[in-house]
């Protein structure tokens, strides 16, 4: 049981990631960011796969990088990026604007299992960011996706593997601030079924640990912080709960099986993230020389994706055709 001075509530949250807008934008620019690396990547294997395709969706497009990375490379007459999170949208639509290529490009505010769109409307469609993970049910998502494609039509899936998370644990603990300023002590499980929940345990901001949290450079650098205090202790400060909307992830085969009775042909699963493994494991000579010359990174990662084993993988991502009617 909580103790703390008012009994918290539980609020179904219906938005995520923990990042938006600006501070995501932040995020994904900085090398420092794993997301940075395999973006990047991701955006070459877009660029090959729907480059010529002349009308594209950005399935939770965040704030445009891979909408704006095939406009400006591509040969669509239209890009549509969508996604649940208004902030986000804003500064999608102001970078669009900033690089003059708002004239290809529209942005909608929406969920991706709802899409407002007309069917047999897209030739492709590209989703960075494990966006798709955030459709439960995946099956009627998929039905979704398979609606509003010509047959015939390309679609292109990158997600994690997670290939680390091993299910029926808690993946994570930690600290972390919320979009609204507070500071919370997250608590990450994956179920047997390959299902994510997380719950967030918002502290009081004149607590004892919200403050030594708040002060600590590495929070400050992060923005997250593993902790060190007792569950016991963060329980007594804590002044509200937050149940994030669930997410699922699944194994390659999972996917793979998903797409194909989802009414989609030519399925493909390819893997990423060999040179990643490098520069998470930390070599100094190499994580410098990927921060002199990303663009280098991502061409000879792209490259190597032919190799890797998609189950094994960190990341997957998956390529497959909309059936044409027989």
């Amino acid at each position: 049981m909580i103790r703390s001075a008012m009994k918290p509530s539980i609020v179904k949250v219906n938005q995520r990631p923990q990042y938006a807008g600006l501070r995501w934008e932040k995020v994904i620019r900085s090398p420092e960011s794993t997301n940075f690396w395999k973006f990047g990547v991701a955006d070459l294997v877009f660029l090959e796969q729907v480059g010529e395709k002349k009308f594209v969706l950005d399935l939770g497009c965040g704030t445009g990088g891979s909408t704006l990375f095939l406009a400006g490379k591509g040969k669509s007459r239209l890009i549509v990026g969508v996604d649940l999170l208004r902030d986000m949208i804003k500064v999608a639509k102001k970078k669009a604007a900033d690089a003059s290529l708002d004239n290809k490009i529209s942005f909608i505010v929406c969920d991706g299992r709802h899409l407002p769109l007309k069917t047999s409307l897209f030739d492709g469609l590209v989703s960075r960011g494990d966006a798709f993970c955030f459709l439960v049910p995946l099956k009627a998502a998929v039905q979704e996706l398979k609606r509003i494609m010509k047959p015939g039509g390309v679609i292109v899936l990158e997600m994690d593997n997670r290939v680390d998370w091993k299910p029926g644990t808690i993946i994570s603990t930690g600290f972390q601030k919320t979009n609204d300023g507070k500071i919370a002590y997250i608590t990450t499980r994956f179920t047997k079924k390959r299902n994510c929940t997380s719950i967030s345990y918002i502290l009081d901001p004149n607590s004892r640990i919200a403050k030594n949290i708040a002060g600590d450079a590495e929070f400050q650098k992060k923005g997250f912080k593993p902790s060190k205090y007792p569950y016991q202790e963060v329980e007594r400060e804590t002044i509200d709960l937050r149940r994030a909307a669930p997410t699922h992830w699944p194994s390659s085969k999972e996917l793979t099986r998903l797409i194909r009775k989802g009414g989609f042909t030519d399925v493909q699963l390819i893997g990423d993230g060999l040179l990643m493994k490098l520069f998470l494991d930390g070599n100094p000579k190499i994580v410098q020389a990927l921060k002199r010359n990303p663009e280098l990174f991502f061409e000879i990662e792209k490259t190597l994706v032919p190799y890797m084993n998609p189950a094994k993988a960190p990341t997957m991502i998956l390529r497959a055709s909309a059936a044409r009617a027989a």
